[in-house]
């Protein structure tokens, strides 16, 4: 097992606070209809995924989840912890099994298993079959935030680059 430097727990602390500021951002927004959330801090998970590696994308989608718990209860909490881990594992999937694949169309396959999973989750813990009713509803709502995320992801990824101490400029194609 390899040994974690001092400069990438540093790091992963950056990216950590930037996820919650973004999370408290969003939560300051306006609320979109049927509490929908845009998800804006996922842009920072993706880019863990796309250019640190996968356990340290999983392992901050977890804190996120575990701040989302502490914030906002323990159903929100696993909501967040599910949508995550479905999101992170469906855009990793992808981005193996289609390396040209873009950062637009990750986020958005990604957006669209986070809020799958979260409906389906939900649909559980209320012993009811919410999926024929709100499946249209987070698949319309899942394209324009995986929209958003790809954007900010574009936005953010110099700050992120900085962050690691490569070059911060962003790339001049995305995958």
């Amino acid at each position: 097992m390899k040994r974690i430097t001092t400069r990438e727990i540093a790091a992963y602390a950056l990216m950590l606070s930037m996820i919650l500021a973004l999370a408290i951002v969003e939560g300051l927004l306006p609320p979109l209809p049927m509490h929908m959330r845009f998800g804006l801090s996922n842009a920072v998970t993706m880019y863990a995924l796309f250019f640190v590696g996968r356990r340290p994308a999983f392992m901050l989608a977890a804190m996120k989840s575990a701040f989302v718990f502490m914030m906002r209860g323990p159903i929100a909490g696993l909501l967040s912890l599910c949508g995550g881990v479905s999101s992170l594992s469906l855009i990793a999937a992808l981005a193996i099994a289609m390396p040209g694949a873009s950062y637009f169309t990750l986020s958005i396959a990604g957006a669209l298993a986070h809020n799958i999973a979260q409906l389906a989750v939900a649909s559980l813990l209320v012993s009811t079959n919410l999926l024929p009713v709100y499946l249209p509803v987070m698949i319309a709502s899942g394209i324009p935030a995986g929209s958003l995320t790809a954007i900010l992801l574009r936005a953010v990824m110099p700050v992120l680059k900085g962050v690691r101490g490569e070059k911060a400029e962003a790339p001049k194609t995305c995958p």
